[in-house]
């Protein structure tokens, strides 16, 4: 039997249902529309969004009520040379696909792979890893000691405190990455 989570309540539903409940919701004005959606937060408003899960696939309805709901391709062009300029090429890159331009998309997943790993990258990922409660411990690739980042060491240190050796030749972003997957 097919099942459905609206308001953070599963039901399962018989097959006439489930194809109501899907048409319904395929009809509706999603978030993902929007220049200003990522992930499962609203940009604008900085309101972490209620995802409805219907069979296997995900809405984030919560456009229908918006005030700030924007699908004009300026927006979104906008929205993609703003990530540009910050280098989230691969953010960048998703916003020109939503519109159509290929090539554009192309150009900064190029941009991406040659930018390869950031210190922003890496914060953002510290971040996570302190909003779920959670500290890895590494290790200087130079002396051995014990490192933590995370939530109980929010800052990303450049250098060992026992042996001063540059920390930033470890790859904290795959390190994290790994951790929280």
């Amino acid at each position: 039997m097919p099942t459905a989570i609206i308001n953070n309540e599963k039901r399962t539903y018989c097959a006439d249902c489930y194809w109501k409940i899907e048409k319904e919701y395929k009809q509706k004005k999603v978030c993902d529309d929007c220049a200003s959606f990522s992930k499962d937060r609203c940009k604008k408003t900085n309101v972490s969004l209620e995802p409805v899960t219907i069979g296997y696939s995900t809405y984030f309805t919560q456009a229908d009520n918006c005030n700030y709901f924007s699908a004009d391709q300026k927006a979104f062009v906008e929205e993609a040379k703003r990530l540009e300029t910050e280098q989230r090429f691969e953010e960048a890159a998703a916003q020109y696909e939503k519109i159509g331009m290929d090539e554009k998309a192309e150009k900064m997943r190029k941009k991406a792979k040659q930018k390869g790993p950031s210190q922003l990258d890496a914060t953002a990922k510290v971040k996570e890893l302190a909003e779920k409660g959670k500290t890895l411990t590494y290790y200087c690739c130079y002396c051995g000691a014990p490192l933590k980042i995370g939530a109980k060491a929010p800052q990303i240190q450049k250098n060992c405190p026992r042996c001063r050796g540059d920390l930033e030749v470890i790859n904290l972003d795959k390190l994290i990455s790994q951790q929280l997957s």
